[in-house]
């Protein structure tokens, strides 16, 4: 009689641990959140290009549950990334890039990608597209060329 109690009670015993363990057990993980996800330079008359115009910061959320980490952030042609936040940043904190771009003095669009890469399983590669437009002028709502 012993034989057959125990291993029933052993059973039952391992049932309710997984059980258990099942609904509460959460998977922590990191989650990536940028504001903005796209950035608008908007229109930016040719007299006021200055060393700051191509100046731009993104912040970047964790609203996961786990670390996130920024394995690496890069922009495309001839964009610098200044400088963005090595260490892990930690559930419901902010955390920061600084990308650096020329603005050159003639009338063109801008279009620059940021590529964020990190440890969020979901997302592990997110863009940020940087949009904008130089004009000669804007006068009164109208853009002139």
């Amino acid at each position: 009689m012993m034989s057959r109690f125990f291993p029933t009670s052993l059973l039952c015993g391992l049932m309710f641990l997984f059980a258990t363990t099942t609904l509460f057990a959460q998977k922590k993980e990191a989650t990536l959140r940028v504001d903005p996800v796209e950035v608008q330079l908007g229109e930016i008359e040719l007299r006021k290009i200055d060393d700051s115009t191509g100046r731009v910061k993104i912040a970047v959320w964790n609203d996961g549950t786990a670390p996130l980490i920024l394995q690496n952030v890069s922009g495309c042609c001839g964009t610098d990334i200044k400088d963005y936040t090595r260490a892990p940043i930690l559930p419901g904190k902010e955390g920061e890039i600084q990308v650096y771009f020329r603005v050159e003095p003639k009338l063109h669009a801008i279009s620059r990608t940021v590529t964020i890469l990190s440890n969020d399983p979901k997302n592990k590669e997110v863009l940020v597209p940087i949009k904008g437009t130089v004009v000669k002028n804007k006068e009164h709502g109208r853009v002139a060329f």
